[in-house]
């Protein structure tokens, strides 16, 4: 399962639900966001099962990123019951992500 691209309304709607929640803020003239892409993608279809993977276009959502206080991108957040659990900003490679995920999970 690809990532998902939400809005604000989608985010409230999910970060509430029973599956975690994890989002990239991102944004398109982002070269880091665009290089650390198809990591992400792998990661939403090894973890499609267990979390919901998403991604968040800053440019277009800035109220949201505002409310996240995402200051620098790309930064990925783990929700669990409607509350960030931990973060990573610029992960460097998809194995940085999975050691992210495993950890916060934990948490």
């Amino acid at each position: 399962m690809a990532a998902i691209h939400i809005n604000q309304e989608q985010f409230h709607q999910l970060v509430n639900e029973n599956k975690p929640l994890l989002v990239d803020y991102w944004a398109p003239w982002c070269g880091y966001c665009r290089r650390i892409g198809p990591a992400y993608e792998k990661i939403a279809e090894e973890y499609g099962e267990s979390l919901v993977v998403a991604k968040v276009n800053i440019d277009e959502e800035p109220q949201l990123a505002e409310e996240e206080k995402i200051e620098v991108i790309p930064a990925l957040v783990l929700y669990r019951n409607g509350q960030a659990v931990d973060s990573v900003v610029a992960p460097e490679s998809k194995a940085m992500i999975d050691r992210f995920i495993q950890s916060a999970l934990e948490k």
